[in-house]
């Protein structure tokens, strides 16, 4: 079908029998191009068959209205096509929201009110004349961190996806698990009370939320709080704390509700340092139902790109199985 071969074989003689016969992707087999499409930019990455990264292009929103956002999205599009359309055979988003990922329409996104019951995958696939996808923007993160990150080894973990909104990828038995509606996994709108009211979670701790609080303690973006909690500032440390007994309540309910034990934290979780992450631990072994070993710890992915390097990865994955089938 093209895109394995054989290696060289490497015969130790002092083996018994007919020796191995060891495969590999071939790169230049197909591309892939993945999108992430964010509450504030637009990210895009184009891989080789193989998963290899050729390209990255990034490019920030002059404005949030439907036209402009989706200007933004051409862009990065074009500019990653441009010297491959022979090559690229597919382009695969992550787009944030309630998604009808078949069909490929973004149903109803909570803060990107524009996109609803968007036909995304045919807009681009009729532009781009390839095979187009979309997938939530948490689930690609989490199969990122399957295909590139801690999780190349385990067959079930849940992903955090910290950002404005926040998010989850349940990978269960290898796959993503969608649930009946697609969005299985919106940790973001579990309900927490404050002050006497039921919120959802991202209102109170998305990215945003974050840095409304902190404004008032002089800190204005991300790499800031990261030295504060660093150096060790005592209103920073006592909020990350805050942050993180939420966060580490809202994953127990979690790791009660689906038996999975492993978590990854991602996006902005990462710059929230030890303490946010100690905070979380704590907090699931106080009130874990059941004292048993869990694994939580920050992505190493970081927050740039991750969901766009997670939709080329799920590209490749539809590519491999969309010629499988033809064959």
């Amino acid at each position: 079908m093209g895109f394995i071969r054989e290696k060289e074989k490497d015969h130790d003689p002092s083996k018994i029998g007919k020796p191995q016969t060891l495969l590999e992707i071939v790169p230049d087999a197909f591309y892939v191009v993945g999108i992430g499409i964010l509450r504030k930019q637009v990210e895009g990455c184009l891989v080789d068959a193989s998963g290899k990264i050729l390209s990255r292009k990034s490019q920030r929103y002059t404005s949030l209205d439907y036209d402009s956002i989706m200007n933004s999205v051409f862009k990065i599009a074009d500019n990653l096509i441009l010297n491959n359309s022979n090559k690229v055979n597919a382009i695969t988003f992550g787009a944030p929201g309630t998604l009808d990922s078949k069909n490929g329409i973004i149903l109803k996104p909570a803060k990107f009110l524009e996109f609803e019951n968007v036909p995304l995958a045919k807009i681009f696939s009729n532009k781009y004349k390839v095979n187009t996808w979309i997938e939530n923007d948490a689930d690609v993160a989490a199969i990122a961190e399957k295909y590139y990150g801690k999780g190349k080894n385990l067959n079930s973990f849940i992903y955090i996806h910290m950002e404005e909104g926040i998010g989850s990828g349940i990978i269960l038995n290898g796959e993503i698990h969608h649930g009946e509606y697609g969005y299985a996994g919106e940790m973001g709108h579990f309900l927490v009370k404050d002050d006497g009211k039921f919120k959802y979670l991202e209102d109170i701790y998305g990215a945003d939320a974050i840095l409304d609080r902190v404004k008032a303690f002089g800190i204005s973006n991300f790499e800031s709080l990261k030295k504060a909690e660093k150096d060790g500032d005592k209103k920073v440390i006592e909020f990350l704390k805050e942050v993180g007994e939420e966060v580490g309540a809202v994953i127990v309910s979690t790791i009660h509700l689906t038996g999975i034990s492993t978590i990854f934290l991602g996006g902005k979780a990462t710059y929230l340092g030890n303490t946010f992450l100690n905070s979380v631990r704590n907090t699931i072994k106080k009130y874990l139902f059941y004292d048993h070993e869990i694994k939580v710890e920050l992505s190493t992915l970081g927050d740039a790109f991750v969901v766009a390097l997670g939709a080329s990865a799920h590209g490749r994955v539809k590519c491999v199985e969309n010629t499988i089938i033809k064959n």
